[in-house]
């Protein structure tokens, strides 16, 4: 069971190194600047919300031409990837900010919900990761499955 790190007192040892051991205080400031990203994209144009709301109906592109057809479903699917990655995204911030919770106090000074939400981002996000070298699902992964470590 890891202690909380007391703001302003010695930098817990890592058994990773020095590198990895980080002071509360830093942390928190971290933490507080994921937030305020993740308050600020909520607020923006690229929200989530803000994206699902901006449609354009089959009519707006006039009338019975193939080409228009075409233009309409194309912009439906970058929509979709649009709003996909936008959640995607807010879900990548929210879980960098409770990592930054636990490496300053530990996993047991975090409540169970913050630890159930992380190991959601988790299995959610194994779901659209892809080896950058191939640019296919993960070894051992398929499209659409994920696993989660136990926090």
């Amino acid at each position: 069971m890891a202690k909380p790190v007391e703001p302003g007192g010695p930098a817990p040892q890592s058994p990773f190194g020095k590198s990895m051991a980080k002071e509360a205080e830093t942390l928190a400031k971290f933490k507080g600047r994921i937030d305020k990203v993740l308050s600020e994209l909520e607020k923006s144009p690229a929200s989530k919300k803000k994206i699902d709301e901006q449609t354009i109906t089959r009519a707006a592109y006039g009338g019975k031409i193939s080409s228009a057809d075409d233009l309409s479903k194309l912009y439906d699917q970058v929509h979709e990837k649009l709003k996909s990655w936008s959640k995607i995204f807010g879900d990548q911030l929210e879980a960098m900010g409770i990592t930054a919770l636990i490496a300053e106090k530990g996993i047991d000074g975090v409540d169970a919900e913050q630890r159930r939400r992380l190991q959601q981002i988790q299995a959610e996000s194994a779901k659209y990761y892809r080896d950058p070298k191939t640019d296919k699902p993960a070894a051992g992964e398929k499209h659409g499955s994920g696993s989660s470590g136990a926090l």
